[in-house]
């Protein structure tokens, strides 16, 4: 079942965007406090749903009332999957920080870091992965290769 949600286009690139930066500068600074607040701004956009993430939000009352935004439908399920995802990997990044070698987490940073980048740009994100795999619709290569890998198995 697809349920596809309205919202402006530019307030979810900013929110990927706000999200890679925030990830790279928790890299930069070796910070995990930053690493905390994408976690949280993640779980709290997975949990409200797009339309009310708190960088959608903050963009639509801000920004968007000098622009003229575009409007667009996202899959309601694919961008809370996405959402999950990556506060689930943020829990990843906490935990070994707390219990493995220092490096681990900075690693795991880096990797989230470049997944969100790659998805700031428009390429294979979380979303576009739930979309190709469970809607069958909006493929990225790796999706493809899951697809794929689901018909050889079932």
């Amino acid at each position: 079942m697809i349920d596809m949600v309205l919202t402006k286009k530019q307030s979810v690139a900013f929110c990927k965007y706000v999200i890679a930066g925030l990830l790279w500068a928790a890299v930069v600074f070796n910070s995990i406090a930053l690493v905390y607040l994408v976690f949280f701004i993640l779980l709290v956009s997975a949990l409200t749903g797009v339309q009310k993430a708190p960088l959608v939000s903050l963009f639509n009352v801000t920004a968007a009332k000098w622009m003229k935004a575009e409007e667009i439908y996202i899959n309601r399920y694919s961008m809370r999957f996405a959402h999950f995802f990556g506060a689930g990997f943020c829990v990843v990044i906490l935990l070994t920080h707390y219990f493995l070698q220092p490096i681990v987490p900075i690693v795991l940073t880096v990797i989230l870091a470049l997944l969100q980048t790659i998805a700031s740009f428009g390429y294979c994100s979380a979303q576009k992965l739930y979309e190709c795999v469970v809607c069958n619709s909006n493929c990225c290569r790796v999706g493809k290769k899951v697809r794929s890998m689901n018909k050889h198995v079932g």
